[in-house]
């Protein structure tokens, strides 16, 4: 309804919205169809459709994403196929990196903070474009230079993000230790009746009980 408001449509009724909300409805469908294919925040195998100056696109005719030039292996051509990340530029374009970071959507791992502004703190996660962590997902407050656990997942603009929170559910159970073994590990979150939970190795569930805590 706002953005009618700002085309001076005067009148707001069933007509107008089918005219503005049929086309509009189906863009959105074609791009997150587009994105779901092209899984966003997955590394991912595909063909090179077409080749151009600026680089090669990967996928198919109707659903291809850039690889830029740069980036481009020495010897592609059409046909190849190519193990990419899919991401977004520096201007929110889908795009693809034949670059890998430190984790992909729904897994964890530990990241170094770069810089904290007044929106949130941005991540080294091994790619050119650093990784935003709102505010909202933070569990604590950090400082450039830390090392947090956290998780990928992809927010309501559908664009890539990070969480601190949430982080015990992705945590793998079927870890090769025993009993007796000693072990390394970070802590990731206080503040629970049952103890402190641990990453150790930085993947594998675990969890110092209430009564052994002396944090």
């Amino acid at each position: 309804e706002r953005f009618i408001r700002r085309l001076n449509l005067q009148k707001f009724n069933r007509e107008n919205i089918s005219l503005f909300t049929v086309p509009f409805c189906s863009l959105c469908y074609a791009v997150r169809k587009m994105e779901n294919q092209m899984e966003l925040g997955k590394k991912i195998t595909l063909k090179v459709v077409k080749k151009t100056d600026f680089g090669v696109y990967l996928g198919t005719e109707e659903d291809k994403v850039l690889l830029p030039k740069n980036e481009v292996p020495e010897g592609t051509d059409v046909g190849t196929e190519i193990t990419v990340f899919i991401c977004r530029d520096s201007q929110d374009r889908l795009i693809a990196t034949i670059h890998q970071p430190v984790a992909q959507v729904g897994e964890t791992a530990y990241v170094e903070v770069k810089e904290v502004t007044k929106i949130g703190a941005f991540l080294d996660w091994g790619l050119g474009k650093d990784l935003f962590l709102p505010y909202k997902e933070m569990t604590k407050k950090v400082q450039p230079g830390d090392e947090v656990l956290v998780t990928l997942y992809i927010d309501k603009s559908r664009r890539l993000c990070a969480s601190m929170k949430k982080l015990y559910d992705l945590m793998r159970t079927d870890s090769p230790y025993k009993k007796g073994d000693t072990v390394n590990g970070r802590i990731y979150e206080f503040g629970h009746d049952f103890g402190t939970f641990v990453a150790v190795d930085d993947c594998y569930s675990a969890m110092i009980p209430a009564h052994e805590d002396c944090s």
